[in-house]
Formats: C-alpha cells, sequence, structure tokens
C-alpha cells in the first residue's frame, strides 16, 4: 500500500522537465516574435523616415543573420560547458538594452551595429540556442513534442507581437515601439530565466522523468542497434552520444548541414520581404503586417502536429512533406493579387514553415545526441549563415533592379525543394568506435 501511494505521488508531480520547456517557450515568444519576425514592422517605417533602399535596410538584418552564423560556433559550445541558464541571462540583457538602443538611431550605420550585432546578439545567444538546448537535455523520448512546445511560443510570438509592433508603431512611431518591446523583454525575460535548469542531472534528475531504478532499462545497446539499422534511432531506448570530432567524421552530419543550409535561404528571405511585397501588390500595411502575423500563427499547429509525428515516424521523411508543403505556398506568394490570395498563401506555408522548425532541431539530436547538441547547433548556425546572410540581400537586389520579387521568389522554391530531398539523403550515423563491441 505505501509503494501504491508513492506510485500516486510521483505521477501527480509534474515532471520539471516540463516547467523548463514552458519558461523556454515563452522566452521564445519574446524573442522570435520581436527580433525574428518583428524587424519587418520597422522596415517600412525606417525607408520612409531615412530614404534608405531595400537593399541596405535588409542588409541589416543579414547582418544580423551573419553575427548569428559567426557567434554560433562559439556560443554552442558554451551553452554545453556552462549550460543554457547563464546564457539566458545574457541573451535576455542583451536583447532588451539593444532594443532600447535602437530608438536613438538616426543612420545606416547604427542600424548595423544595434541591431545586426547587439540585439542579434542577445537573440542566438538567450532566446533561441540556449532555450533548445535546455529542453533536448531534459527528453530523449518526448524530445520532438518538447521542442514542438517550444517553438510553438516562436509562433505565438510572432502572431502576437507581430500586429502588436504595428499598432504601436502606426500610433506612436518606430522609436517608441522599440523602447517599450525593449523594457517588456527585460521585465518579463529576466524572471523567466530563473526558472530555467540546463540539464535534469542539475537537479538530480534524469531525462523525460525516468527514475534511478529505471534508468538500467534504458541500455546503450538497444540505442546502438536502432541507430545502426537507420530505424526511430536512439530516442526510443536511449541515446548514443558522438563528441563533436566524431560527428565532424560522419557523412551524416554535413548532408544535415547542405539540408540546412539551403533551407536557411528561404527562411529570412519570406520574413524580411513578405510586408515589403504584399504592399507592392496593393494590400495595406496593416493588413500585410497582420498577414506576417496570420503566418506564423497558421505555423502553430504545424509546430505541435509535426513535433508529435517526429515521435513516432522518420523525422528525415516529415521534414521532405514540410519542404514541399512550404514550395506550393512560396508558388502562390509569388501569384498574390489579393488579399484573399495572401491568406492562402500564409495558411499553406505557415503549416510546412511550422512543421519543419521543431523537426529540424530534434533530428540533430537525434543524429549526435544531447551531450554536443548546442555545439553542432552553433557549428550548423554557422554554416546555415551562408544562405541567411546572402539571401534577403539578394532578394532586395533583385527587386531594386527588376522593380519585381518573382525570379527571387521562384529561385528560393527550387531551393527549398532541394532542402527536403538532402534531409532524405541523410543516413543515421553508426556508433562511435570507442562504444566496445559495436562497429564504428
Amino acid at each position: 500500500m505505501n509503494a501504491l501511494s508513492q506510485i500516486r505521488s510521483r505521477s501527480k508531480k509534474v515532471f520539471y522537465g516540463w516547467w523548463v520547456v514552458g519558461a523556454g517557450t515563452f522566452l521564445y515568444f519574446l524573442g522570435i516574435g520581436s527580433i525574428f519576425y518583428g524587424f519587418s514592422t520597422f522596415f517600412n517605417p525606417m525607408v520612409e523616415e531615412f530614404g534608405w533602399s531595400r537593399t541596405v535596410t535588409s542588409g541589416a538584418y543579414s547582418l544580423s543573420r551573419l553575427e548569428g552564423g559567426l557567434e554560433g560556433p562559439i556560443v554552442g559550445p558554451l551553452i554545453d560547458k556552462f549550460g543554457a541558464r547563464k546564457l539566458i541571462f545574457v541573451g535576455v540583457i542583451l536583447g532588451g538594452i539593444g532594443f532600447i538602443v535602437l530608438s536613438r538611431i538616426n543612420n545606416a550605420l547604427g542600424l548595423y551595429l544595434v541591431f545586426g550585432l547587439l540585439i542579434s546578439m542577445g537573440y542566438n545567444t538567450g532566446f533561441f540556442h540556449a532555450t533548445t538546448t535546455a529542453a533536448a537535455n531534459w527528453f530523449i523520448k518526448r524530445r520532438s513534442r518538447a521542442l514542438g512546445l517550444i517553438t510553438v511560443g516562436g509562433g505565438l510570438g510572432g502572431a502576437a507581437i507581430v500586429p502588436l509592433l504595428a499598432v504601436l508603431i502606426t500610433h506612436y512611431g518606430w522609436r517608441w515601439a522599440a523602447i517599450i518591446i525593449g523594457l517588456a523583454i527585460l521585465a518579463i525575460g529576466i524572471p523567466l530565466a530563473f526558472i530555467i535548469r540546463s540539464k535534469p542531472e542539475d537537479k538530480g534528475m534524469l531525462p523525460d522523468g525516468i527514475q534511478p531504478g529505471e534508468a538500467e532499462a534504458q541500455a546503450i545497446p538497444e540505442a546502438v542497434e536502432a541507430q545502426a539499422s537507420g530505424l526511430k534511432a536512439a530516442v526510443d531506448e536511449g541515446e548514443v552520444n558522438f563528441t563533436v570530432r566524431e560527428a565532424l567524421r560522419t557523412k551524416a552530419f554535413w548532408t544535415y548541414i547542405v539540408a540546412m543550409m539551403l533551407r536557411a535561404c528561404i527562411l529570412s528571405s519570406i520574413v524580411i520581404h513578405q510586408i515589403p511585397h504584399l504592399t507592392d501588390v496593393g494590400i495595406s500595411y496593416t493588413a500585410a503586417a497582420n498577414c506576417l502575423g496570420i503566418m506564423v500563427f497558421i505555423s502553430i499547429p504545424g509546430r505541435f502536429i509535426f513535433g508529435w509525428l517526429g515521435d513516432m515516424f522518420d523525422k528525415r521523411v516529415l521534414m521532405f512533406i514540410t519542404c514541399v508543403i512550404q514550395a506550393v505556398g512560396i508558388f502562390i506568394f509569388v501569384q498574390v493579387s489579393s488579399l484573399w490570395m495572401a491568406y492562402l498563401f500564409v495558411t499553406v506555408y505557415g503549416l510546412g514553415y511550422g512543421g519543419a522548425i521543431p523537426l529540424s532541431v530534434a533530428l540533430r539530436g537525434q543524429l549526435f545526441g544531447r551531450k554536443i547538441f548546442a555545439t553542432i547547433g552553433g557549428i550548423s548556425s554557422g554554416f546555415s549563415a551562408i544562405g541567411t546572410v546572402a539571401a534577403p540581400v539578394l532578394a532586395g537586389y533583385v527587386f531594386d533592379v527588376s522593380g519585381s520579387y518573382s525570379v527571387a521568389f521562384y529561385a528560393l522554391m527550387a531551393l527549398i525543394l532541394l532542402s527536403g530531398f538532402a534531409f532524405l539523403m541523410i543516413r543515421y550515423p553508426k556508433p562511435p568506435a570507442r562504444l566496445a563491441g559495436y562497429p564504428a
């Protein structure tokens, strides 16, 4: 009877990993909504005030992605070494102060230094790598679902913060809007950072809430056999953890990098040029900003559904499906001539866009384990920055010289399809030779 009572008591207690996911979700809400998606709302007001070209203005966003790519290989190892919590504090402070400073800029150099470097440093340090790493460390069997919930926060942030910023900018100007969002990041982000614990071992726990006596059942041999056979891999019964050097020697790593680089080309380009393109075809600024918010809102069920499916089916196949859905969405985007077509675009593209986010991150953990999760993510960000930086500027240049985004968007459609095929080509790596008794 005493044992039964203990079991019931334990079942009623929420696993602390879900509190980490909850805090990470709100942090993602703030960071993604205000920085990654939010910059698009500042685009037109800044162009109108300063008379900058779209190439120059989008260059600030591209610089922020370049900074993220250069910073990733540094921040990733720091997160794995010192823990996600400390880096979240740093990122929140940099991001909040950065927006307040942004309100004082008066030239393109100021925009590049503040948004392209300071705010971006805060975003990449505290809102993206750190939160997803914390979730990946706390879960193995339910990792895709946990990451799906984290990224849902980003979807909610884009859906809520983008329209809010548009309203603030319309009524009070972009400078006051920047101050308000900066203060909000500091006031909300710092308390949330106190909830985060970098890994379950910090609280004497194990991933997924496994009890110490149950850990023996999570034997490495089953995980090794699953990963070597190319099935659902280690997330079902345990996990094989690679070192960085071992991961870099695998074909899976480089195929994953190529797939992520191709995918990166479309992400920033669509976000940064969506509002300008929609206003070009006659849609009002407010409606265009709302469309971006709706697109991110539509991505929420995609994040949740594909995150849930990722714990049940092959993530590589699911990633291919999401890439095809995004390609169809981009095709619709090129043809947009009215508001209802814009809504069709955001519905189709948003579903695939959202689904790919938790899957691509969870696949990284499935391939190489959780001990170097942030480090591999940082390296991946460094390579992906090539596409993230170049694509928006090239899209802006195409518009500046031709007066149309069509060629640029058709190229993006081809790139996302190539990314999908690259994900399909990934083969799960064999376990490292150091695992005695198992071939390399």
